[in-house]
């Protein structure tokens, strides 16, 4: 078989296109199966840690050709394969697809393992000829009936919610809740976008298909009001941190910056900056804000400028935005470096750590460039060239 980007596609007969996505189909699973083989050994060894990675996801993520979301669920559901051997086995050999084998691995938890290992065999002969839907079925109830004591208290453990910034400047949001956590939050939305809908229909609205806009919109309303509560104001002003000059302000020409969510029109800064907290900040004609020797601590105004100047965490390959940074002295405090901006660079907990206590080391060079250096002195070059 010729590779597929050889082909003439729009000379393909149609048995044959539908033979060549079959086809490409079964090499697709041939090679996940092989990559969750060797992401799990890979992550098994935490080899992603010998460049200063907060996890094989990021690692993987820095390389440009993966998102961490998805690349971090690959890896978890790698892990879990490397003790689920009648399930490896029978993905190994073409038995099981990778899909499905990925479902069985979502199965596994502290109170199902023991009735897995007990189950797996016939679990897996019972799936092996199901569709990935009807597979799904299967597990969804076997697990319900061996974990019949109801939530843990620990799955609040578990819990999580993730901001990513998309294209265009918007964000996406996902959480993953325990029961509980679910229910309140999910009641709470339920409620507000209830209101919405008797508001909206009084004045004549069609909200028909319109229930994710409302019930993004409780989300939004929820954290303005819990603004306001926490300040002790009647009605919550804007939940941003607009970077805005002084002449796009006046003018209402040109661009700003919403931190953590992209470009915004001036008149948009505008519209923002009428009820909101404003904050000057003054940089020297060299572009500098220093404190020397008389504080340790990066004060408000030079965070703010080593947000905008630095962007996040500046270890190579690291994504974590300003809001999960702190102020590292490149040349140490404690050795005598200065609080200035030229010696100060964002970095967040994990890569902070790792230049104090883990042997990694950080540098600026006489043009401004920082250069880090793995604890055997190798410099640890950036896999994507950052902005």
């Amino acid at each position: 078989m010729c590779e597929p980007t050889e082909v003439d596609l729009h000379h393909l007969g149609d048995a044959a296109l539908q033979a060549l996505v079959v086809e490409l189909q079964h090499q697709a699973d041939r090679l996940e199966a092989a990559r969750l083989r060797v992401l799990g050994e890979w992550d098994a060894r935490a080899v992603w840690a010998l460049d200063g990675a907060c996890n094989g996801a990021s690692w993987l993520a820095a390389q440009g050709n993966v998102a961490r979301g998805p690349m971090a669920t690959m890896l978890r559901d790698a892990r879990h394969l490397r003790a689920m051997p009648e399930t490896a086995a029978a993905l190994a050999e073409g038995r099981l697809a990778p899909a499905t084998a990925r479902l069985m691995a979502r199965v596994v938890n502290e109170r199902t393992e023991r009735a897995f290992a007990r189950d797996e065999a016939v679990l897996v002969d019972t799936v092996a000829g199901l569709t990935v839907d009807d597979a799904a079925l299967v597990l969804r109830y076997w697990a319900r009936s061996v974990d019949q004591d109801g939530p843990d208290p620990r799955d609040r453990e578990a819990n999580g919610a993730w901001l990513s910034a998309t294209l265009g400047g918007r964000t996406q949001l996902k959480a993953d809740l325990d029961a509980e956590a679910g229910a309140i939050v999910g009641d709470w939305i339920q409620a507000e976008v209830e209101r919405l809908r008797r508001q909206r229909r009084q004045a004549g609205e069609d909200l028909t298909g319109q229930g994710p806009r409302l019930r993004a919109e409780a989300l939004v309303e929820m954290a303005r009001r819990a603004s306001a509560e926490a300040d002790g104001r009647a009605a919550a002003r804007p939940l941003l941190w607009v970077l805005a000059g002084e002449d796009e302000l006046t003018s209402g020409e040109g661009t700003c910056e919403v931190v953590g969510g992209g470009l915004v029109s001036a008149r948009l800064a505008q519209c923002l900056a009428c009820d909101c907290d404003r904050r000057t900040v003054v940089i020297d004609a060299e572009g500098r804000i220093n404190l020397g020797r008389t504080e340790r601590s990066a004060g408000q105004t030079q965070r703010q400028a080593l947000t905008l100047r630095d962007g996040g965490c500046r270890f190579p390959g690291c994504d974590r935005p300003p809001g999960w940074t702190e102020c590292h002295h490149i040349w140490w405090w404690e050795h005598g470096g200065p609080t200035d901006l030229e010696n100060l660079c964002l970095l967040c907990s994990h890569h902070h750590h790792l230049c104090h206590t883990g042997g990694f080391t950080c540098e600026r060079e006489p043009g401004g460039e920082l250069v880090f250096h793995r604890p055997d002195g190798s410099r640890l070059e950036a896999p994507l060239a950052r902005a």
